[in-house]
C-alpha cells in the first residue's frame, strides 16, 4: 500500500465550540496546516465556524457549508478537511453540496490527513500493514454508514434496499481484511517480542525516546548512537521504530536506545492501538526519555497530550527524563522557572542539534537506568 501524491489544494475547516478557548482552536488549525504541508499540499484557504456542537447533518451547519461550497470553486480547491473525527453521513453531505463547485472534490477529516501522510513516510512491511489496519478501522464505521444510507435510499416498506446488502458485504469484506492483517502483525510482534527479550537476557537495559512528533527524537537519537537516521522538520517523518547503542562513559556501560513514532494530538484510541507493535520497544523500555520542542510555544499543552498517551501505553508508571531540545532556538528561556513547574519530570535541557547539554544527558540517564 503506497501513496502517491502531486501537490494538491487544500482548504482547512475548523469548529470552535463557543465555551472554549479560541487561541486553542487557532493553534490546532496551524497544527492542521503543518499536517498538510507535511502531506506535501498548500493551504489556500481556512475558516473557522463558531457553535456549540456540531450539525448533526453537515458537522459545519448548512451556511458555512455553502460558503466552503463557495470557496471550493473560487480557489479550486482539491481536497477540504475538517479539523476533527467526522462521521460518514456527514462527510457524505458536504462532498453533496461540494460537488457543484467540484465534481472531484474530496472531504476529508483530520484521521484521514494523518494516515495519508503515513502512508507517504511507511518504509517497512510492519509500518505498512499497521497503517492499513488503522485505515480498515477507520473506513469501516464510515463505510458502514454509507451502506445504511444507500439503503435508506433504495429500500422502502417491506422492501430490502441496495444499500443494505452492500453494508454486509462491506461489514464482511472489512473483517476479513483486518483479521488477516492482525494475523500478519502478530507475526512481526511475535519477532519484536523476542528481540527484545533476547536483550534483557543479554542483560542490555534499554531507553525509548518518546514525545510529541517534530520534538526533535530522531535528531537526538542520531546524536546519541552516532546514527544518520532522516531527520525532516516535517511531522510523523519516523514511523518505523529504529535501535542504536548508546555507551555511558561513567557507568561504563551500553544500553539499547529506540527512536519510534511521534505523538500526536486528538488522536483516535483505535490509531494508537494499530501502532502498538512500532510502540512496544517503549512499552518495554526501562526508562523513557521524553523529548519536549521547549522552543514551541505550545509545549505545555503538548507536554499532557504526551502523558495521556503514555499513560495508555504504560499504566504502570516508568522511570522517566524530561528532555527539554531546542534550547538553541527557544527565544525566551526561563530554567529556573521550568525546573520548578516541572520538578517531578526531572527535565534537562539539551541542544541535539549542536550537542550541548548531551554530557549532562548522558550522566542521568547513567543514574536513572541503573
Amino acid at each position: 500500500m503506497q501513496e502517491f501524491t502531486q501537490q494538491k489544494r487544500f482548504m482547512l475547516v475548523g469548529l470552535a465550540p463557543k465555551g472554549e478557548n479560541y487561541e486553542t482552536t487557532l493553534h490546532d488549525m496551524e497544527e492542521l496546516e503543518s499536517l498538510v504541508k507535511t502531506y506535501g499540499g498548500e493551504v489556500f484557504a481556512a475558516t473557522i465556524q463558531k457553535a456549540d456542537y456540531p450539525h448533526r447533518a453537515t458537522f459545519i451547519g448548512s451556511g458555512k457549508a455553502q460558503e466552503v461550497a463557495d470557496v471550493v470553486a473560487k480557489e479550486k480547491i482539491d481536497i477540504v478537511v475538517i479539523n476533527d473525527i467526522v462521521k460518514s453521513g456527514q462527510l457524505y453531505t458536504l462532498e453533496k453540496i461540494f460537488f457543484r463547485s467540484n465534481p472531484k472534490i474530496k472531504v476529508w477529516d483530520r484521521v484521514d490527513l494523518i494516515l495519508h501522510i503515513f502512508l507517504l513516510h511507511a518504509h517497512t512491511k510492519e509500518a505498512n500493514l499497521q497503517i492499513e489496519l488503522a485505515h480498515l478501522r477507520h473506513m469501516g464505521p464510515r463505510a458502514y454508514g454509507m451502506g445504511y444510507i444507500l439503503s435508506r435510499q433504495g429500500g422502502g416498506i417491506g422492501t430490502v434496499g441496495i444499500g443494505e446488502t452492500n453494508t454486509e458485504l462491506m461489514k464482511r469484506r472489512f473483517r476479513d481484511e483486518i483479521r488477516q492483517k492482525l494475523a500478519q502483525l502478530e507475526k512481526l510482534t511475535s519477532e519484536r517480542i523476542r528481540q527484545i527479550e533476547k536483550r534483557k537476557s543479554i542483560g542490555f537495559l534499554s531507553a525509548a525516546i518518546v514525545g510529541y512528533t517534530n520534538a526533535g527524537k530522531t535528531m537526538l537519537f542520531n546524536r546519541l548512537t552516532n546514527k544518520t537516521n532522516l531527520v525532516a522538520d516535517v511531522l510523523f517523518a519516523t514511523l518505523d521504530s529504529s535501535v542504536g547503542k548508546l555507551y555511558i562513559p561513567k557507568k561504563k556501560i551500553d544500553i539499547i536506545v529506540s527512536d519510534t513514532i511521534g505523538f500526536i494530538k486528538n488522536l483516535p484510541p483505535s490509531l494508537i492501538d494499530a501502532f502498538k507493535s512500532t510502540l512496544l520497544e517503549s512499552v518495554n523500555a526501562d526508562l523513557l526519555l521524553v523529548v519536549v520542542d521547549i522552543s514551541d510555544p505550545e509545549f505545555a499543552d503538548k507536554i499532557r497530550v504526551v502523558e495521556e498517551i503514555l499513560r495508555e501505553l504504560c499504566p504502570e508508571r516508568k522511570r522517566v527524563l524530561y528532555i527539554f531540545n531546542k534550547i538553541d532556538k527557544a527565544k525566551v528561556l526561563d530554567r529556573t522557572d521550568l525546573m520548578k513547574r516541572y520538578a517531578d519530570f526531572n527535565p534537562l535541557f539539551v541542544s541535539a542539534k549542536f550537542g550541548e547539554g548531551i554530557d549532562n544527558l548522558l550522566e542521568a540517564i547513567g543514574e536513572f537506568i541503573t
